[in-house]
């Protein structure tokens, strides 16, 4: 009978302790309460601009090199007493761009190194970014593209199997 009044008073004990490990766990979990993280790496705070200043360079100072003054240019400049006629402008030509082919490149291990195939005018070449070959210069590139700048025009070229 004494093992009896034991579990009396030790199993409602018990379940109270469950009880409030039970409570505790829950009330961490609890979806509605859901708030943003102090994340100080994506708070936003606007930047306070101050308006710019403008300013005047003087520039009539004496010439280090020669010991003179500077000429102004306005006046040194004959003043036109023609006639207007109308200016004619030429249509620019068009830019004919040689036949270029990228077909891949290949890279050291570490990636520093990379040298890009194309095929120009149907000759190959091995090019590093900065080259220039048949006044195609290669401005960049990846494994998919390059970038190339022929005559001041910028162009890119598809990898093509």
């Amino acid at each position: 009978m004494k093992n009896k009044k034991n579990i009396y008073i030790l199993l409602p004990l018990v379940l109270l302790v469950w009880g409030a490990v039970l409570f505790q766990l829950f009330s961490f979990t609890n979806p509605d309460k859901v708030s943003a993280p102090d994340n100080p790496e994506f708070t936003f705070r606007p930047m306070k601009v101050n308006k710019r200043e403008s300013f005047n360079i003087n520039i009539n100072y004496r010439d280090p090199f020669l010991g003179k003054m500077y000429a102004n240019e306005t006046n040194a400049k004959p003043k036109k007493t023609h006639s207007v006629s109308p200016k004619t402008f030429k249509q620019p030509e068009a830019l004919v761009w040689p036949k270029i082919t990228y077909k891949g490149s290949i890279a050291d291990s570490k990636g520093k190194n990379t040298i890009y195939m194309l095929i120009i005018d149907g000759k190959n070449y091995y090019m590093k970014i900065g080259d220039t070959e048949n006044d195609v210069f290669l401005k960049s590139g990846d494994k998919e593209s390059v970038y190339v700048k022929y005559k001041g025009n910028l162009n890119i070229i598809m990898l093509q199997d």
